[in-house]
């Protein structure tokens, strides 16, 4: 661990030092820790202060071998540099992105659920992109007819999103396997310092009759030379459950250590007007990262008014959340949001479900399963 860090380099670590501990010197950076005299409180400032500037914790192994301040630096600073390069590396099935969260990927004071759910399905298409060798935009069945790599079922486990903090670095890997030749799952892993995410995102190729987003249907056939995306040995419980679900089959949902029991009972209901200009995505479909925020307005308007949480929507944070997609609609639907289930759970943590229809014709579009927790 004997590494050091230049003159110009020096200056500027103490100048980010001194913002958090004012007393610091160009002496007492190379200068060993249990020597140098700076308060042990002031220590675990100064390891705060650099794992904010990396985007990164490092162990507790790790800092009790490190001597000195530069030292800590060094390494911090190679560790960086090495996992810069892991994260750019792109290869067949797997993909990694770095995010230093700023405000456009911030809402309500917290992590963006849709930017996050935004971010995660570009991964998922980019992984299904260099997998087949082709572009989005040229996915097509074996008549020229454009396909899309539509969302069945997406669910994550995260932690509280009010916990992720404006400039913290969140970290993403995500990786493709395939379940016959049109069904594709990605498992994205994220992390951001002691904060962690696991989600789960799978499509199937469907394709639209006309200009009507009513009238979609999975394709029979997928006009592909090329597939480097690996085979899954059988069918994923995932994809079971999906199908059971959208059979009316299934009682229970379990996902991510959490049980949700399937019901069609109403609580609340509520007409939902769709917003063109936010929830209408590129092709003209219903963007899946809207789903779980139109079934939220239900359960807010009730949590308001039936339970007098005022606060609820700015207070609450997702932890988890199940999403079933069976259908899509036209920019000019209405949607009719069901609020099926609610239990409180251990500490301050709600559970609940809910269903999206189209209003037209009553078509259920999405079944979506959510716990949140307060701040």
């Amino acid at each position: 661990m004997n590494q050091t860090i230049n003159t110009t380099t020096t200056d500027k670590y103490i100048a980010l030092l001194r913002e958090a501990v004012p007393g610091i010197c160009a002496e007492d950076m190379d200068m060993p820790l249990k020597e140098s005299g700076i308060h042990s409180l002031d220590t675990v400032i100064i390891r705060d202060c650099l794992e904010r500037h990396f985007g990164f914790e490092v162990p507790d192994e790790d800092w009790h071998r490190l001597g000195s301040i530069s030292e800590s630096i060094a390494y911090m600073t190679s560790r960086s540099i090495e996992e810069q390069k892991e994260y750019s590396l792109e290869k067949a099935g797997v993909l990694y992105r770095n995010h230093e969260i700023g405000l456009p990927q911030m809402a309500n004071s917290a992590l963006s659920e849709n930017w996050l759910l935004k971010e995660m399905g570009d991964m998922h298409w980019g992984l299904l992109s260099r997998g087949l060798e082709q572009k989005t935009s040229d996915f097509a069945d074996a008549n020229g007819n454009r396909l899309y790599a539509a969302f069945i079922r997406v669910n994550y486990a995260i932690s509280p999103l009010d916990h992720f903090k404006e400039n913290e670095t969140i970290q993403l890997k995500g990786a493709l396997k395939r379940f016959g030749d049109y069904s594709y799952l990605s498992s994205i892993k994220g992390k951001c310092n002691n904060k962690q995410l696991q989600a789960n995102m799978m499509t199937s190729f469907s394709a639209k009759k006309a200009a009507d987003n009513n009238q979609i249907t999975q394709c029979a056939s997928f006009a592909q030379q090329i597939n480097h995306i690996e085979m899954m040995d059988a069918t994923p419980d995932f994809y079971t459950q999906h199908r059971l679900l959208k059979k009316n089959r299934l009682e229970v949902v379990e996902s991510n250590g959490i049980e949700f029991q399937v019901s069609d009972s109403v609580l609340a209901s509520k007409l939902h007007t769709i917003n063109r200009h936010y929830e209408i995505n590129g092709v003209g479909l219903l963007y899946f990262a809207a789903y779980p925020l139109i079934a939220d307005e239900c359960t807010t308007v009730f949590m308001k008014k039936n339970l007098g949480l005022k606060n609820y929507d700015a207070n609450c944070h997702t932890t988890h959340r199940d999403i079933f997609y069976f259908a899509n609609c036209n920019a000019d639907d209405e949607i009719r949001v069901e609020l099926n289930t609610l239990e409180h759970l251990e500490g301050t943590r709600v559970k609940y479900s809910t269903s999206l229809y189209r209003e037209s014709d009553n078509k259920l579009m999405a079944k979506v399963f959510t716990v949140k927790q307060k701040s």
